[in-house]
């Protein structure tokens, strides 16, 4: 089964729906909550946490609102994070996967870090003389909300509180690093911003080393929710969102074919290939360039978009990986998978 994204029912709806929450009317907001305010909201993302987890583990014992939302595509946190912190579509802003040809450099890079291909510390490409602008310098809803003197705090791991990346989407918010779940959460009930917006990436590391069928992923979620749980008592007066930029699947066959290195990007679940030849495969979809645009959203298209959208995109079959070369990890994401599509949005 293929999810599409739904654009009146996805992940993209989020960011125009916070708004919509602190009186900045939206009508791209999600339907349902468009009659929705608070004065203070808790936002919690966390990456990795489809649907499947939700249904499996949280939603008999959650006394809560729930929403069923697709993701976008590519379903990868490149391309959905910058959405919820845009509210723009991928269509839109152009950032669509961790691997992906960078105009200015004339090459592929790793995108959020800011890096070449191979590079082991973020914000390489600073250090080589290129501007992250052209890939980063994107309006914000923290901006939108500090126009209006709504006042925004956003929370992310110290590892890349500084990146380059955090502070272009975090434009217009107090960017505050935290050093451990834990931590993230005693920061929130000391908060006294109206925007308290959590990103929380552990379940997504977890998933990729241990599987989203795992035990360790399991013991990790609850964790998560039993937190979220106890911050009820410290937010009385607010509203609490839960959310994820999408899921992953569990890979159970992983496929190495014989393509050069430096003309692939994407990930695993979604090949993107920069290449005049169409492949010959019977276990992958292929999504020639015009139909891969037609998936990222309304909206007007980003000035380089078609040099960053390669020529074909590969698809492998449920619970499938295809790279060039071997690629350990036991959950993925970037596919149109149920799993890989569908998130909760929950209210608390």
């Amino acid at each position: 089964m293929k999810v599409l994204p739904d654009f009146r029912n996805s992940v993209y709806n989020v960011p125009h729906t916070i708004l919509n929450i602190f009186g900045i009317k939206d009508n791209k907001a999600l339907e349902h909550l468009k009659d929705l305010g608070e004065d203070r909201l808790f936002f919690i993302l966390v990456d990795a946490f489809g649907y499947n987890l939700f249904e499996r583990y949280i939603l008999d014992s959650c006394n809560c609102e729930h929403l069923k939302l697709t993701s976008l595509f590519p379903s990868t946190t490149s391309a959905v994070l910058t959405t919820l912190y845009t509210g723009l579509a991928p269509k839109e802003h152009g950032i669509l996967e961790w691997y992906m040809y960078y105009e200015e450099l004339g090459e592929i890079i790793k995108t959020l870090p800011f890096s070449r291909r191979d590079g082991r510390e973020n914000d390489e490409l600073i250090k080589l003389g290129f501007s992250p602008k052209p890939l980063f310098n994107l309006p914000t809803i923290f901006e939108k909300l500090k126009k209006e003197e709504i006042k925004s705090q956003f929370l992310v791991r110290r590892d890349y509180s500084s990146s380059s990346y955090t502070l272009h989407m975090g434009k217009g918010a107090n960017i505050i690093p935290y050093l451990s779940m834990e931590d993230s959460f005693q920061l929130l009930k000391k908060s006294n911003a109206d925007l308290n917006f959590l990103y929380i990436d552990y379940l997504d590391i977890a998933q990729h080393h241990y599987g989203p069928s795992s035990k360790e992923v399991r013991d990790l979620l609850l964790k998560i929710w039993k937190n979220i749980e106890d911050l009820k008592n410290y937010a009385r007066d607010a509203r609490i969102i839960v959310t994820a930029d999408h899921g992953q699947i569990d890979i159970n066959k992983s496929i190495v074919i014989n393509i050069p290195k430096n003309s692939v990007g994407g990930s695993p679940r979604d090949v993107f290939l920069y290449s005049n030849e169409m492949p010959i495969l019977d276990y992958a979809e292929i999504l020639k360039k015009e139909d891969a645009l037609k998936l990222l959203g309304p909206g007007k298209e980003h000035p380089k978009l078609r040099e960053r959208v390669p020529n074909y995109i590969l698809l492998p079959g449920d619970s499938h990986s295809i790279w060039f070369e071997e690629f350990g990890l036991k959950g993925l994401h970037g596919g149109l998978s149920p799993e890989e599509m569908f998130v909760p949005f929950v209210l608390i």
